[in-house]
């Protein structure tokens, strides 16, 4: 029904299976207790399937709670400062969700990546898309600073400027697309006949929806080879 859709943790998540990979900004917000009590934490739900997992993040306390406390292998890492680590590894996958709006040098982020890749290595970005149907509608309705913006967020990307962004930093492109919404659980979640309505309404909307208009951007990347 919605075959081509891509949803953000479900397409991550299934990326990672099997693999080792390192997730970038893995906390999330101070949000991580909430999530986990939900179920709705992406770094929990990739620890499910991934064959080793590793996160990075500038939250110190939290780093040394999510260690002590759920027993997860965590760095305290400036994303920005990567090249200073001690911290030596290779990973499969390289996870940067809703992370890149939030750096103010994010070209030192993806130089700093590169260290923890080998060459079948693949980097998921994924942030928020400027031009979506929703934040237009905010937008024109003079709402979005109010209903939308994270006051945490530096920039905005559009695909042509992550695209440029990663090209002049030395990646190349494997997967450059659009995500509709976080997962599809939520999309299709039903809890009284009402939703099922809502639900086909989700449906259409999607189907008469752009690409270009949905909720974000999901890029895929390879570090550059000397043959590329």
């Amino acid at each position: 029904m919605l075959d081509n859709v891509i949803f953000r943790k479900d397409e991550i998540i299934k990326i990672c299976c099997d693999k080792k990979v390192l997730h970038l900004g893995f906390i999330q917000h101070k949000l991580y207790e909430q999530k986990i009590q939900s179920n709705d934490w992406l770094h929990s739900k990739i620890a499910e399937v991934a064959g080793y997992l590793v996160g990075f993040d500038y939250l110190q306390e939290d780093v040394e709670i999510l260690k002590d406390k759920y027993g997860y292998i965590a760095y305290y890492a400036d994303v920005t400062q990567l090249d200073k680590l001690e911290y030596q590894d290779k990973f499969d996958i390289v996870v940067c969700g809703e992370l890149i709006e939030h750096i103010e040098n994010p070209g030192l982020m993806l130089d700093g990546i590169k260290r923890f890749m080998h060459d079948e290595s693949l980097l998921i970005i994924t942030t928020p898309n400027p031009w979506s149907n929703e934040r237009i509608r905010l937008i024109k309705s003079g709402k979005l600073e109010n209903l939308w913006l994270n006051k945490e967020h530096v920039c905005w990307y559009s695909f042509e400027t992550l695209k440029q962004l990663l090209d002049r930093k030395g990646y190349v492109e494997k997967k450059y697309d659009y995500y509709y919404s976080e997962n599809k659980n939520m999309f299709f979640k039903t809890k009284s006949f009402l939703d099922y309505i809502k639900i086909l309404k989700r449906i259409l909307v999607c189907r008469l929806t752009k690409r270009q208009n949905y909720d974000g951007l999901f890029f895929i990347a390879k570090a550059k080879s000397r043959d590329d």
